[in-house]
């Protein structure tokens, strides 16, 4: 009858540690310490119990639960001085605690986690002791963990197989953190849709050299293509995976540290895979992976700003010099519609461009006007060849109509060319071509004596170049 009492009672207690373990699991800690609470006040003192209850108290995360939590462990402790899991859990409690506000309880994590390394050298629990102590040479949690996770895929015919043989060995071993935090991970790894995070995790230089390197590509992009400055946003796209991985990664971790030790269950041995190796540490080629890693962030980084700055400033530099005569026609001075043009100017590119002009050239003699040109110089270093579709727009609102309107080559100063045709009230029908570069705008009208768009597309180019003049150019004064 005792031996029945007896089963029956660990059978209630086993029952209430995978409860309240499986509720600590899920962040609900308040459920979770009433099921360990009230386990411990009906069957008594279980170092399971204790464990998980301070562990619920600890991980809220304030004073008082900390206060609570070490009440906890040191009433289990005084049961059971020897429980592994009590100790390595005290250990981690003390030796985080801060050592100006608890000076006592700080102190106490050194002899506790010498206490866990002289009972279980080598275990879960000592190497978790030793990472709270910051020891050297202890590699970082989330570093173990890819290493885990790398190696059972690796082993494992499927990444379901893998993550069913971590789960089943994780049971059969529930003091083992490791094989805890490699469930939980090889679990979210499987998920549908997680395929390319677990690539990331079997190929880990590869798969972050393409990530960078692609982020290197697209900030060098913006400037070599150009695009706009916005476009560098997109340099954070390669980025994503790796980000989303760190995350599926540190809540895999985060779940597992909520697991407690429970009643190991029996392990088909055509389910398991060989006992972790220690974590290598890292080689040669993961410190140059890192270097260039870091080389191709800081590089395209500023390769891609310094080189956007040089062609933000990088535009023609013009000076306005218009000759007195364009062969045989003379620069009309003076003229109401030089003066009128010049003083339209003035008021449009005011506080934009850095000179603005208006000329007329035709017979001096007569006083008739063969062509005007007119425009500005500055930095127009935001230009696109769109401005030059408002020619039309421009004219059709003055109440012309249109009749012809074509794309034309700009000459030897490059930019944009567009020419059209339209008819003034009264007047012979005129072309209007419209230029516009980094460094200069403007318009050349002449009259359209059926001549064809070659002849006043030559001439608006001549005009231009003999008008504007770059550094270096020979200033000529061509035939118009």
């Amino acid at each position: 009858m005792d031996i029945a009492t007896d089963t029956a009672a660990d059978s209630a207690t086993d029952a209430a540690v995978k409860e309240a373990e499986a509720l600590l699991h899920q962040g609900r800690l308040g459920e979770a310490r009433q099921v360990a609470r009230r386990a411990l006040d009906t069957g008594g003192p279980s170092a399971r119990l204790f464990t998980v209850l301070g562990r619920a108290h600890a991980a809220e995360g304030d004073d008082d639960h900390d206060d609570r939590a070490e009440a906890v462990y040191r009433a289990g402790l005084d049961a059971f001085p020897d429980d592994i899991d009590l100790l390595s859990a005290y250990a981690e409690l003390c030796l985080n605690a801060d050592y100006l506000e608890r000076p006592g309880r700080h102190r106490r994590g050194p002899e506790l986690t010498a206490r866990v390394r002289e009972l279980a050298p080598g275990s879960v629990q000592a190497l978790r002791a030793e990472r709270a102590a910051g020891g050297k040479g202890i590699p970082k949690p989330a570093r173990v963990q890819r290493h885990d996770a790398r190696l059972v895929l690796k082993l494992s015919p499927t990444p379901r197989t893998a993550a069913d043989r971590a789960r089943i060995q994780a049971g059969a071993r529930p003091e083992d953190e490791r094989l805890a935090v490699l469930a939980e991970t090889l679990d979210a790894l499987v998920r549908p849709g997680r395929g390319p995070l677990r690539l990331m995790v079997v190929h880990p230089l590869a798969t972050t050299l393409l990530s960078w390197v692609a982020y290197a590509a697209i900030l060098l992009a913006v400037p070599a293509v150009p695009l706009p400055a916005w476009a560098a946003c997109a340099a954070v796209l390669p980025l994503l995976p790796p980000a989303v991985l760190h995350l599926v990664l540190r809540r895999a971790r985060r779940r597992a540290g909520t697991h407690t030790s429970t009643t190991p269950t029996h392990t088909p041995q055509d389910l398991t895979f060989p006992v972790l190796p220690p974590v290598p540490a890292p080689t040669p080629r993961d410190r140059v992976t890192r270097a260039l890693v870091l080389a191709t962030a800081i590089g395209a980084a500023a390769g891609s700003v310094t080189w956007s700055q040089i062609q933000y400033r990088d535009y023609p530099r013009y000076t306005v010099a218009a000759p007195a005569s364009l062969g045989r026609l003379d620069r009309l001075e003076l003229t109401p519609v030089q003066q009128g043009m010049a003083d339209e100017l003035k008021g449009n590119f005011a506080g934009v461009a850095r000179e603005t002009f208006a000329y007329v050239y035709g017979n001096k003699e007569l006083g008739r006007t063969a062509f005007i040109v007119l425009g500005a110089t500055g930095d127009f270093h935001a230009m696109t060849p769109d401005l030059l579709d408002e020619l039309r727009h421009g004219l059709e609102t003055s109440g012309l109509t249109v009749s012809a309107e074509w794309n034309a080559d700009p000459g030897r100063y490059g930019g944009w060319m567009k020419c059209v045709t339209y008819k003034p009230a009264a007047s012979v029908p005129e072309v209007a071509c419209g230029w516009a570069d980094k460094g200069s705008m403007g318009m050349v009208i002449v009259a359209d004596h059926g001549t064809g768009r070659s002849v006043a597309e030559g001439a608006a180019r001549r005009a231009r170049e003999a008008v504007l003049h770059r550094g270096g150019a020979e200033r000529t004064e061509p035939e118009v």
